[in-house]
């Protein structure tokens, strides 16, 4: 809205530069999390903001309390700022923030649940489950009709009364003179459905540890930035081969932009150790957002390539889930608790397990590395693994920085150039 404002009063073609524009989008996202986050960040360990079941100890000197959650308080209304002040408002733009606050406020309810949750077991009036290492929030059931239909009503109007978007798919590494298919309404709407809800949770359980999440979510948005800029550009989109969808799309880079500089500013205080927790109501939020966008610019089936770090949490949660149902089923829990595919799921905790030195064996079984064992790929040497819980786990938040951004280079190369 500022851009087009000073566009009106100034018409110099600066204040229609994409590059500009999304510079200041960078620049004002970025600014306003450093200004604002610390205060947050002290008000919360005040209240006790936090899922964990940790007491904060009131002592002089460092912070050591549990680490706050709900990050995404501050980094999801300073990408709403950076929008509407610097990118046109279109039917893109404004789907991307109807997705964005929708889906925050859903992971923002479940955030406040799980407060309340972990209040209730401090005071004795819910007893704690015995396996639970963070407090419970919204059933997971409600969460999700919840996000189909936002995702279903946003999309299908896009695609509907906008014209917005089209069941067309670019296909990795296939010249679209060759094949590029048109999924018919029936079957693009509940795929572009499952896109976005699924991508969403998948960066939630992704985000587990310090910064783990953050990093692909910059590597997804870079990718995108590129894309949208491009797919709007009528010029370079022929030179490329690429498909030139309109002048509007470009607005998505800004939006992609300002993600990017909300991110980054938020690694200041969310890199190892994490000072605070992105959240449910950020990375719901983020997720959704980002996942949204790679549908815009019809770069869907690039999203398992360069969100691998989403889709590895996802997938491994989901078999860790369906293996222990089948092994209650067929053996009992006293076996099924001791022989999990995983040592722990999402991913990343299993990656824990492995880099993480004791002197006495592991009690539980993993299927999934003895099955590495076999192929001589599982081993992981003493002089590998640490007993310091925090070189652990930053030798497996570095592991999945760096795959997320030898991703964006594939995905980049696929998208550009093989084609």
């Amino acid at each position: 809205m500022l851009a087009d404002l000073l566009y009106f009063f100034f018409p110099y073609q600066i204040f229609k530069s994409v590059v500009f524009r999304g510079s200041l989008a960078f620049l004002t996202t970025y600014f306003i999390i450093n200004l604002v986050l610390p205060s947050i960040i002290r008000l919360f360990r005040q209240k006790g903001i936090t899922s964990d079941f940790k007491k904060s100890k009131n002592l002089p000197g460092p912070y050591h309390g549990a680490t706050p959650i709900m990050g995404g308080i501050i980094l999801v209304p300073a990408i709403m700022i950076s929008v509407f002040l610097w990118a046109w408002i279109n039917q893109f733009t404004i789907a991307l923030l109807i997705i964005l606050i929708s889906f925050a406020l859903i992971g923002g309810l479940d955030d406040a649940a799980k407060v309340m949750h972990k209040r209730k077991v401090e005071s004795g009036k819910e007893v704690k489950k015995t396996y639970s290492e963070k407090a419970d929030g919204l059933r997971g059931d409600v969460r999700l009709i919840i996000e189909f239909v936002i995702s279903f009503v946003v999309i299908g109007t896009i695609y509907w009364v906008f014209d917005g978007i089209n069941g067309q798919m670019y296909v990795p590494m296939i010249p679209m003179k060759n094949w590029f298919p048109e999924l018919p309404t029936i079957i693009f709407i509940p795929i572009a459905t499952i896109i976005i809800v699924g991508g969403a949770n998948a960066v939630n359980l992704t985000d587990g540890l310090d910064s783990l999440a953050t990093v692909p979510i910059i590597t997804c948005s870079v990718f995108i930035a590129g894309a949208a800029y491009l797919a709007g550009d009528a010029e370079w989109s022929d030179r490329l081969k690429l498909l030139f969808i309109s002048d509007q799309i470009k607005e998505v880079a800004i939006f992609a932009i300002a993600i990017i500089g909300a991110c980054l500013a938020f690694l200041n205080f969310n890199s190892p150790p994490a000072a605070i927790y992105m959240g449910d109501i950020g990375s719901l939020g983020l997720g959704a957002a980002v996942c949204s966008m790679f549908i815009f610019v019809k770069a869907e089936l690039y999203l398992p390539i360069i969100g691998g770090t989403f889709v590895i949490a996802a997938v491994s949660a989901i078999i860790q889930r369906f293996w222990f149902k089948i092994a209650l089923w067929k053996k009992g829990r006293a076996w099924a608790e001791k022989n999990r595919f995983f040592y722990k799921a999402p991913y990343h905790h299993h990656q824990q397990s492995m880099l993480t030195y004791s002197e006495q064996p592991n009690e539980i079984n993993s299927i999934w590395h003895r099955f590495l064992l076999k192929l001589g790929l599982g081993h992981v040497p003493v002089e590998d693994q640490y007993s310091n819980r925090d070189y652990v786990n930053n030798k497996v938040i570095w592991k999945n920085h760096l795959r997320a951004i030898a991703l964006l280079v594939i995905a980049a190369m696929i998208y550009f150039k093989v084609r």
